[in-house]
């Protein structure tokens, strides 16, 4: 029998007709990311549970909680774990476990493990990172590149990582819209193509512009021509002026009093970090099979305009693309209770 309890601020899922106290390797993977904490359960290899909770690297005790939920309902407690590894963000409490790895690691790891040897890219695309990974067959980082556009300083908030495909800004937008962020892909494909081109064509009221010269500066560095869609353009310069959380609101404000719908100001935040993701891509490349992970990885209307932008199909991974780290941690901490046993 398996059990799954969800909620907006929890997910959870259990193989509770298995019977851990006779495994020989019970190991665990924390993933803290910047909204969410994520945790997978392994026993001697399958899985045995994991959990999606709401709480990131604002919450210092996201790690133990994100593992607590995932024992709770299998009766489990964190003595009966023999390793834990932790990943994620650097300022997340791991107090629950035994050692940290680096979440690019992780997530290529993890990823690999699901869906299989043809794996040779991963997107991962989450709260506040976009990164292109390469790995080789036994899932190990081969190269990397992380973030889409350089890193600049933003006058209002320092991230770091403006113009970056972020999915907290979908976020934002979901909620100032009314929209249940898990909704959001799915309503944005009934805007069509043709539709988006011709609001993207339209002038935007000055007023309601947003202006800063480093945004600007960015925005020139990569104007080709074209529109949103057909990657000739990056949504810089057109209805949006950066996929930014801290931007996401006033920017959606703006469009609404340019009498754009809901639909289509779901559509074109999704279609420009979509935008953005393939921008890193093609600077990275693409080998073997392509995967999309993270959590944007669930929004259907971010991954479909990525695959048609590239002209290629992402492999979907199972059972959630969210716990791509946090699964990597799990069979990292099987290859270190491994080899601890094997030391005198």
């Amino acid at each position: 029998m398996r059990t799954e309890k969800s909620n907006k601020r929890e997910y959870v899922w259990q193989a509770t007709d298995r019977d851990w106290r006779k495994s020989d390797m019970l190991t665990a993977g924390v993933d803290v990311g910047s909204t969410t904490s994520k945790a997978v359960v392994l026993s001697d290899g399958a899985l045995l549970s994991y959990s999606i909770l709401w709480n990131g690297a604002d919450n210092h005790d996201s790690a133990r909680k994100a593992l607590e939920a995932a024992l709770k309902g299998i009766k489990m407690s964190r003595r009966d774990i023999h390793y834990v590894v932790g990943t994620g963000c650097g300022e997340a409490n791991f107090s629950v476990v035994n050692k940290t790895v680096s979440e690019i690691s992780c997530h290529a790891r993890g990823a690999k493990h699901s869906i299989g040897p043809s794996l040779r890219t991963v997107l991962v695309i989450g709260g506040r990172d976009c990164t292109v990974i390469h790995c080789n067959d036994g899932g190990q980082v081969t190269a990397f590149l992380t973030n889409a556009c350089p890193p600049s300083y933003c006058r209002e908030n320092p991230c770091n990582a403006c113009g970056a495909a972020q999915g907290n800004g979908l976020d934002v937008v979901a909620g100032y819209l009314g929209v249940p962020i898990e909704d959001m892909g799915a309503i944005s494909l009934n805007v069509t193509d043709k539709k988006l081109e011709e609001q993207l064509a339209l002038p935007l009221d000055k007023r309601a512009r947003v202006h800063d010269m480093v945004l600007e500066e960015i925005n020139q560095e990569v104007v080709t021509g074209g529109h949103l869609l057909d990657g000739g353009s990056p949504p810089l310069g057109g209805a949006l002026s950066v996929v930014c959380d801290f931007m996401a609101k006033s920017q959606t404000s703006a469009l609404l009093r340019n009498g754009w719908s809901k639909e289509e100001v779901l559509a074109v935040y999704c279609a420009a970090l979509a935008h953005q993701a393939a921008m890193l891509v093609r600077r990275m490349g693409t080998e073997g099979d392509f995967a999309v992970v993270g959590g944007v990885a669930k929004n259907i209307g971010v991954v479909r305009r990525l695959e048609k932008e590239l002209g290629i199909r992402a492999i979907g991974m199972k059972p959630d693309p969210q716990l791509s780290a946090a699964l990597g941690a799990a069979l990292f901490a099987s290859d270190f209770l491994r080899k601890a046993r094997k030391t005198p």
